[in-house]
């Protein structure tokens, strides 16, 4: 209790005296009662969110749960790059199966980014080369010393975009060799059994650009469209036309009925394409094209190809995301870890609460009769 206060020269009869004093009493009396109300109610919402957190993971993690829905999902292994916290970003790479165990540095400060994988590699890009790290030893190869923007496997050959002007090159896996194929300013990049998809920035508009696998028999596609993020199935080429408020339109491979395949958008790049092609942001499964939905603060959508239904698949803001048969794996914008969900039962769980650069699931080998609970986690 505060000590009562009042100027020397104040006279005062002993009754006011007491007065004061009793009034003093019930004040600190009223803010005692407060403060006890005040800890207990933040005791209360702690444990409340500590529960919450707790069965939240219970939930949405297979270490916890074990139902139907986990015995059908597959599980891979997931690639992913840390980020160091450090003025010049140092990179880490780092694997989990996609069921949450398993968690392990694969190669510390490996400085791969952009990185994909393979039945023996995990590639990526390093200070500008391309790399590849033999999985069953560990040693990190230089395929490519220099000036690697993107690239994409196919077969033995990596045709890869070089850095400054923007080349389209291949390297030959078998003979090591570096083959130039004339074609410039190329800004995306995707191959069927036979041809090229080059999109090709003619700094007015991005063209959608065909050649066969040597370079040659060149033909351009697109007419007025602006090309960005460019995805494929057997027969068609998918694109987001900037020249058209970012809608989503589609073309034979042939070149023929260039059409907008509805009125709805998708990313597209803001000058400077980061991606190799489009298919971390839209992809086709089972006769639906699943896309990011710009106008719908980036969260997931399909649409039916043939009767253009429309419908939202995830409601969170996606960042980047891979299909695999029948799961979709996503990063959400602004959120650490990675997310998986299956269409068919539609099972949701984190695979990884790590905040990571990038990831990549390895589909060539599933894990299957694995004692995960002697994995780390």
């Amino acid at each position: 209790m505060q000590r009562l206060q009042y100027d020397d020269d104040e006279k005062i009869t002993r009754k006011e005296y007491l007065k004061r004093k009793k009034k003093q009493a019930r004040i600190f009396k009223k803010r005692s009662k407060l403060t006890y109300i005040t800890i207990f109610g933040i005791f209360v919402l702690s444990a409340y969110l500590v529960t919450q957190i707790y069965v939240y993971s219970r939930e949405n993690n297979f270490k916890y749960v074990e139902t139907d829905a986990i015995k059908e999902q597959k599980v891979y292994n997931v690639y992913y790059v840390t980020e160091g916290y450090t003025y010049d970003p140092v990179y880490t790479l780092n694997s989990i199966y996609s069921n949450g165990f398993g968690n392990k540095t694969v190669y510390s400060n490996s400085g791969l980014t952009s990185i994909y994988a393979n039945n023996e590699y995990v590639y990526g890009i390093k200070e500008g080369g391309l790399y590849r790290l033999v999985k069953s030893t560990n040693e990190l190869e230089p395929l490519v010393e220099k000036d690697v923007l993107k690239y994409v496997l196919d077969n033995e050959r990596i045709y890869y975009i070089e850095t400054g002007n923007n080349k389209l090159k291949y390297f030959d896996i078998n003979t090591k060799q570096i083959i130039d194929l004339g074609i410039e300013n190329v800004s995306e990049l995707i191959i069927d059994e036979n041809n090229l998809f080059t999109v090709i920035d003619a700094k007015t508009k991005k063209s959608l650009v065909r050649y066969d696998k040597n370079g040659e028999n060149k033909a351009e596609l697109t007419k007025d469209s602006n090309v960005s993020y460019i995805v494929q199935d057997a027969s068609h080429i998918y694109f987001v036309n900037k020249k058209d408020e970012n809608k989503i339109y589609v073309i034979e491979k042939s070149g023929n009925n260039e059409t907008k395949l509805d009125d709805i958008t998708s990313v597209a790049d803001k000058g400077e394409i980061k991606e190799i092609d489009g298919s971390k942001y839209m992809y086709i499964e089972d006769n639906f094209l699943y896309y990011i939905n710009s106008a719908d603060s980036n969260t997931l959508w399909k649409i039916n190809l043939d009767s253009k239904e429309k419908t939202q698949v995830i409601s969170l803001s996606i960042e980047i995301l891979q299909n695999i048969k029948g799961t979709v794996f996503y990063k959400v914008k602004n959120e650490m870890g990675v997310y998986l969900y299956a269409y068919s039962n539609n099972f949701m769980s984190q695979v990884t609460r790590r905040k990571l650069k990038e990831f990549y699931v390895d589909t060539t080998e599933e894990i299957v009769d694995h004692d995960y609970k002697n994995e780390g986690i």
